[in-house]
């Protein structure tokens, strides 16, 4: 079966929205609001266009989906603002079904990308162990996020393990659209 004008056309909008998020993601550590906003818009636009009012509520419900299925995840930590806009502009233009599917995808592309990260940075056994202890919170320990006693800066200490989640929505989202090529 041949993919219809509206899915090839919102495949290859999906696919430019998330290189340029992944690109966007990997230099700067951010998402812009231009991209995001834009692609939504224009997501909107192509459904209503091609699909009228049926196409509008696609391209709403999965504009809900898709960050619904990632702040239910990652019970709503962990995830910036821009990943969220992000999801919801592949939501829009993949629609409810796919953009669930992408989403579930990015979350184990995200899983390979944390343990990578965690590996890399030689964390890897303290956070299973911090996993393992979550239930004995006496035997975890705690790190203080005061100021020091010298009064050195807050900023001196060391940074917070981040990764650039767009890039595992970005991957995730192309991956899926890769998938349903070939099925």
């Amino acid at each position: 079966m041949r993919p219809t004008t509206i899915e090839t056309l919102c495949a290859v909008s999906t696919a430019i929205v998330v290189v340029v998020a992944i690109i966007t993601d990997l230099r700067s550590r951010r998402i812009p609001n231009i991209l995001t906003f834009t692609a939504f818009g224009i997501a909107v636009a192509v459904r209503l266009i091609f699909q009228g009012w049926l196409g509008l509520g696609i391209a709403l419900s999965g504009a809900v989906a898709a960050p619904g299925v990632l702040l239910l995840l990652h019970m709503g930590r962990g995830l910036g603002m821009g990943d969220v806009k992000l999801a919801m502009a592949v939501g829009a233009f993949l629609g409810p079904t796919m953009a669930v599917i992408s989403m579930l995808a990015a979350a184990i592309v995200g899983g390979v990308i944390a343990i990578g990260l965690l590996m890399r940075r030689g964390q890897m056994m303290s956070e299973f162990f911090s996993l393992c202890l979550i239930g004995l919170p006496f035997l975890k320990a705690r790190k203080q996020h005061s100021e020091p006693a010298d009064n050195t800066p807050a900023s001196a200490a060391p940074a917070v393990l981040t990764m650039p989640y767009g890039v595992a929505i970005g991957i995730g989202s192309l991956a899926t659209l890769v998938v349903y090529t070939w099925l």
